[in-house]
């Protein structure tokens, strides 16, 4: 869901801030073996290594094994992790974060915004040498531009634009276009973190009529609260262009200022970017390798195979298995392993508004009928970590006095039992009378045809059919995935969310606002008292109190039991060990690959 830098945050993803910086080495032994049981296996953090910059040259790919497509290049438009651990290579946004120290620093702006005392303007100066990859230089105008293509209520950008919310109006200061102030309605604890990460795309390529320049930030409001694109029709014309597929998927139209650019888009195969030779930061931000190309593999098995064949220099692994058992010594395919602790966390989502899952007492029934740890234990080789709220489990922000959902298959029979559901027609299956029509508990899960997933779906559906609930499983394309849960269209599924290391706002995934199109809060969950809590967190900027209130809102969420929080689980790769400076950050998607260099007499492939 990206690296992820702030504000686009993608089945990413809201923020957390970690409490240590770097690496710490880290061992955790368990019981393994074939499908994760009957042998000892330890597994280490890999370490955090110094910079290995000394004799660096340019040359040679990275090749990178995807599972599928990515969704959009353009960083407005899209909420799709793997989309944006592309494009970050694109474009640049005003300020970044250390992946060391989690500290701002400026990219195109020369320093951190002059922030007024009351919290509601934010004045950044930009650098007068910022240049998009075709050479025309990056000004304020591109900037303000951008910032009305996410606020625009007709863009597919809603992920994107809750973190918005408060913004009132973006202008030039006293017409310099090398300095811009951003207005608030209301105070953001985090708007500098939103404001200053927008990822910048250029006005005079994607409005070559200025079309942008006659919406008002006065009509742009008018239409975020009335959402009629016939009453509206400019606004909603220029976010069909927006939202098309070839303003995301071409050369023509994804331009950037960053260190890569756009190459070629083999849909299903690979996406391709080249080194921006002219890209103006080289001096503090690398680009070694010639091309960095995302090649999609979508079996698993294969691409294993692909990386073995040095077809691939990069993979996330995807089937603990692999990792352990089926590249038990990388050293003979002259590959290296990283299991890096990331700021995730699985679960299985319940479709609020579906009748069997809208009543609380149920999905915490289902809860206490799966045993989380037998299936990190089988599933993951004990690679995951038990977690109860959405927060990452080593944040200060996260709850650590909440329970753990215990495995107990008769308190979850009492449980349903007590809330009306009983086998009346002797078939095995549990049935209640819902709004007048005698219902079984009867569900479908989807998944995304990873193999991880369906087998701990597999697993989940045995353990579920114990207490008389009968599930079944229905794979799709991820793409396919990926609408169906934007849509709600569907009952139940696994899923994850990467998340980011700012500070903690829950408003995107949790709000109930986010519930509506195509937000994300996809499971519809719904419940004015944690809305309350959330919007209180945004104005508050005692951090102090903002845990209180934070670890408040965890109980609701937990009581409520929106979804299963199942485990946190570190991420595994394995990597060509022909690079050098392949450093891995507690960080979402961890390494950068623009950093990746290659000795001259071990470079593998010429542009």
């Amino acid at each position: 869901m990206r690296p992820i830098t702030f504000a686009a945050l993608a089945l990413l993803l809201f923020a957390v801030l970690l409490t240590s910086c770097g690496r710490k080495k880290e061992t955790t032994q368990t019981e393994s073996g074939k499908d994760g049981e009957n042998s000892k296996s330890t597994f280490s953090f890999t370490e955090l290594i110094p910079k290995d910059n000394k004799d660096a040259v340019n040359g040679d790919w990275v090749i990178k094994q995807e599972m599928a497509d990515a969704e959009k290049l353009n960083p407005t438009v899209t909420n799709d992790a793997s989309a944006q651990g592309i494009y970050i290579y694109i474009y640049d946004a005003l300020l970044d974060i250390n992946r060391e120290t989690y500290e701002l620093f400026p990219v195109i702006a020369d320093s951190l915004p002059v922030v007024s005392d009351d919290h509601l303007t934010y004045t950044f100066t930009l650098r007068k040498d910022v240049k998009f990859s075709d050479g025309t230089p990056l000004t304020g105008e591109d900037l303000i531009f951008t910032v009305k293509t996410i606020m625009n209520p007709f863009t597919d950008a809603q992920a994107l634009r809750n973190y918005f919310a408060d913004l009132k109006s973006v202008e030039l200061v006293d017409g310099d276009k090398y300095k811009v102030k951003f207005t608030m309605s209301k105070p953001y604890f985090r708007a500098i973190y939103s404001l200053g990460g927008i990822y910048i795309t250029p006005r005079h390529i994607l409005d070559k009529d200025n079309v942008n320049e006659k919406f008002t930030w006065d009509m742009i409001s008018a239409a975020q609260k009335d959402l009629d694109p016939k009453k509206f029709p400019e606004l909603s014309k220029y976010a069909e262009f927006l939202n098309s597929e070839e303003v995301s998927r071409t050369s023509k139209y994804v331009v950037g200022s960053g260190p890569y650019k756009l190459d070629d888009w083999k849909t299903g195969q690979s996406i391709t970017l080249k080194r921006n030779e002219n890209y103006w930061n080289k001096a503090a931000i690398p680009n070694y390798p010639d091309k960095l190309v995302f090649k999609t593999i979508q079996d698993q098995n294969a691409a294993v195979v692909a990386a073995k064949n040095k077809e691939v220099d990069y993979m996330f692994v995807i089937q603990p298995s692999d990792f352990v058992e089926n590249v038990k010594d990388p050293g003979q395919f002259q590959l290296k392993k990283a299991l890096v602790l990331e700021p995730t966390y699985v679960f299985i989502a319940w479709n609020n508004k579906h009748p069997i899952f809208s009543d609380k007492n149920a999905r915490t029934a289902l809860g206490y009928a799966i045993d989380r740890q037998s299936i990190i234990d089988k599933v993951v080789y004990g690679m995951g970590t038990l977690v109860n709220s959405p927060v990452f489990m080593k944040s200060k922000y996260y709850n650590n006095n909440l329970p753990q959902m215990e495995f107990n298959q008769e308190k979850a029979k009492k449980m349903l039992a007590d809330a009306g559901w009983k086998d009346t027609d002797g078939d095995g299956v549990l049935d209640k009378v819902i709004n007048g029509k005698k219902t079984d508990f009867k569900f479908t899960f989807i998944n995304n045809n990873n193999p991880k997933r369906k087998r701990v779906m597999l697993i989940v559906i045995e353990m579920l059919k114990q207490i008389g609930v009968q599930a079944d499983l229905q794979e799709y394309e991820w793409s396919v995935f990926l609408t169906k849960t934007k849509k709600h269209e569907f009952d139940a599924c696994y899923s994850a969310w990467q998340l980011g290391v700012t500070p903690e706002d829950p408003y995107q995934i949790w709000h109930s606002s986010q519930s509506e199109g195509e937000g994300s809060n996809f499971i519809s969950y719904i419940n004015p008292e944690s809305d309350k809590l959330i919007e209180q967190n945004r104005v508050e900027f005692d951090e102090a109190k903002r845990i209180e209130i934070l670890k408040k809102w965890q109980e609701i969420v937990y009581n409520d039991q929106p979804v299963t929080f199942l485990w946190s689980e570190p991420s595994r790769y394995l990597y060509s060990d022909r690079f050098r400076n392949a450093r891995w950050y507690t960080y979402p998607d961890s390494p950068l690959l623009n950093e990746w260099w290659t000795p001259v007499t071990a470079q593998r492939y010429k542009n």
